[in-house]
């Protein structure tokens, strides 16, 4: 076998970092898009609570409003890591089988 020579490992090493920097690259687009999203659902929120506030009520009745929110977001959070949980457990299993398979071969 080839001793690699500096100019073809200069090539894998620029390979790699391409590699890297297009991966890094992918991540900060979902890292924006999801902070778009969310902040499209705040906008979504603010004005679904303009919808339920109106001049005549008291600070109590507006405080019972946010209350309510925040206990249907925590219980939808709580809902989301159930779910991640188990999808979680299933790439897990996924991935033992996978592994079992190949090394059956």
């Amino acid at each position: 076998m080839e001793k690699p020579n500096n100019q073809q490992m200069s090539q894998v090493l620029e390979l790699v970092s391409m590699a890297r920097r297009r991966n890094k690259l992918k991540r900060d687009m979902i890292d924006v898009a999801n902070k778009i999203r969310d902040n499209r659902k705040r906008v979504e929120l603010l004005n679904n609570l303009s919808d339920y506030v109106h001049e005549e009520m008291s600070f109590r009745e507006i405080m019972a409003i946010v209350e309510n929110m925040k206990n249907d977001y925590e219980d939808r959070v709580d809902e989301y890591t159930i779910e991640n949980a188990e999808l979680s457990k299933e790439r897990r299993e996924l991935f033992r089988k996978i592994r079992t398979a190949k090394s059956d071969k």
